[in-house]
């Protein structure tokens, strides 16, 4: 493995390249999701700062960090229920090239007894169509991550990150506990708010039938 100053000093040097990379990939999806007719709620992008940067190289044993770290830019994708996660997905697995091996759905990853951290997450690469175009082609073989999530999960996932971050240290079991069921809660309410969101759209077209008619 590098010396962990000469990777921070390579990454020092690249940070602004993932920055570009990071905006070019939310801007191309955001432009398909509008132009596909698909709610959302936000998106943002990101590169990874130095500090994080740092701190993982000294967590993990990187043979090559800059061809294994996968999340150095990243994009989200926030939606408001979690039909909308379908057609996006869909989106992201047409246009990009997406890597199976290090992609996943944190949901199937839970399993059927368990609850807790939900969001669907790709690596991928920008494909050799649109690296042909000359203002992408300083991006090849650039790693990038997309995630998926909706509103509750998100707040669910930023709350459980910030806390975690900030007390630095394994939380006592108790509180522990207490997320997971939190988790659970917000699962049953993401999934309701999917159903009313399903019926009021159903409620919506006979409307509009019935006017019609």
């Amino acid at each position: 493995m590098e010396d962990n100053k000469e990777i921070i000093d390579w990454y020092l040097k690249h940070k602004n390249l993932y920055r570009t990379l990071a905006k070019k990939v939310e801007n191309i999806i955001v432009e398909l999701i509008e132009l596909g007719g698909h709610e959302y709620h936000a998106t943002n992008s990101r590169e990874k700062d130095i500090e994080s940067f740092s701190n993982k190289i000294s967590r993990k044993e990187y043979a090559n960090p800059k061809l294994e770290m996968t999340d150095l830019a990243g994009i989200r994708i926030i939606t408001y229920v979690e039909s909308q996660i379908t057609p996006i997905r869909e989106i992201i697995e047409e246009n990009f090239d997406v890597d199976w091996e290090k992609s996943s759905d944190k949901s199937d990853d839970l399993g059927i007894d368990r609850v807790g951290y939900k969001s669907v997450h790709y690596v991928a690469k920008l494909k050799e169509n649109r690296l042909a175009l000359p203002e992408y082609q300083r991006l090849k073989d650039l790693n990038f991550e997309i995630q998926i999530r909706t509103i509750l999960q998100h707040a669910w996932a930023e709350i459980e990150h910030d806390r975690n971050y900030k007390f630095s240290g394994v939380l006592p079991k108790q509180i522990q506990r207490r997320f997971m069921l939190l988790s659970g809660l917000l699962e049953s309410a993401d999934s309701e708010f999917n159903s009313i969101s399903k019926a009021i759209d159903g409620v919506s077209d006979k409307v509009n039938k019935q006017t019609k008619k």
